[in-house]
């Protein structure tokens, strides 16, 4: 029961990859995971499992969504070493159970039972205490898988979705730096500057916005983004413009690029994640 928890854990613990590839990889990752022996589990789940996981890279170009699931145990390096070292001598009991523990209660005088029993009976209790602690795990992933998939069995997870490839598009990203860099003393930025901008330095960003985004224009990509501050201001005439800013709740992070050319505010792209969220809102 302990290295089929192990093999469970080990198998569904971590996968990454794309929508379309996520069945056949979890599939790959059940099939390596059969073939190792307990003590190769053990330690896989250790390093895996208890210890913080190594970055997985997603490409710079991707053409459906990208997924990613870990689970991780959250403690010290001093609960880690007393797991490791309590599994190894777990899977020693067990591999002396398979291999020695007859033959040598067989070779004893009269095969002495109370001896046995005894051995057995304090096996059996350390087992038990691993095995709560494996199930306590066990539990925890499964219930977080089940969470993943009902989350994105929902039309929430659409919004998402639709949401995170808006925040991370180059559009958005352009109207963050011009957000920045032609804001008025008090700190907002005329939407006609940021639409004569772009038109001019990436005209192709404003084609089909409807069809890449879901809006018509610019204003409704800079209030679907959630991370702009919106504002129609009245003019003397008796007109309106439309003014923006960066919510201060977020901070707008501007990569330098390697090359040497001078780029446009369009072209100048952010190397870091566009725009992070600073301040959350509390509870969220």
């Amino acid at each position: 029961m302990v290295e089929a928890m192990l093999k469970h854990m080990n198998a569904n613990a971590s996968v990454h990859g794309p929508a379309s590839q996520l069945e056949e990889r979890m599939e790959a990752q059940r099939t390596a995971v059969h073939r190792k022996t307990m003590g190769e589990l053990a330690g896989k789940m250790v390093t895996h499992v208890l210890q913080a996981p190594p970055e997985h890279q997603t490409p710079d170009e991707i053409t459906e969504p990208w997924i990613g699931f870990h689970f991780t145990v959250e403690t010290d390096t001093q609960f880690i070493d007393q797991h490791d070292q309590e599994m190894r001598v777990l899977v020693d009991a067990r591999n002396d159970l398979i291999h020695h523990f007859l033959p040598r209660w067989h070779s004893a005088v009269d095969g002495d039972a109370e001896t046995a029993l005894a051995y057995l009976d304090a096996q059996r209790d350390e087992t038990f205490r691993m095995m709560d602690r494996l199930k306590g795990w066990v539990k925890a992933l499964d219930e977080g898988r089940r969470q993943i998939a009902t989350f994105w069995a929902s039309p929430e997870s659409v919004r998402q979705m639709e949401l995170g490839f808006l925040q991370s598009s180059h559009l958005v990203a352009m109207l963050g730096e011009i957000a920045l860099k032609t804001a008025r003393p008090h700190g907002w930025a005329y939407l006609t500057t940021a639409l004569n901008l772009i038109r001019r330095e990436a005209p192709d960003e404003l084609i089909d916005l409807q069809k890449r985004y879901g809006h018509q224009n610019l204003k409704g990509i800079l209030l679907a983004a959630e991370y702009f501050d919106v504002l129609e201001e009245a003019l003397p005439n008796g007109g309106i413009r439309t003014v923006f800013r960066i919510n201060d709740r977020y901070t707008l992070h501007l990569g330098q690029d390697v090359a040497s050319e001078p780029k446009s505010v369009a072209k100048a792209l952010p190397s870091v994640n566009q725009i992070d969220n600073s301040r959350p809102v509390p509870g969220q």
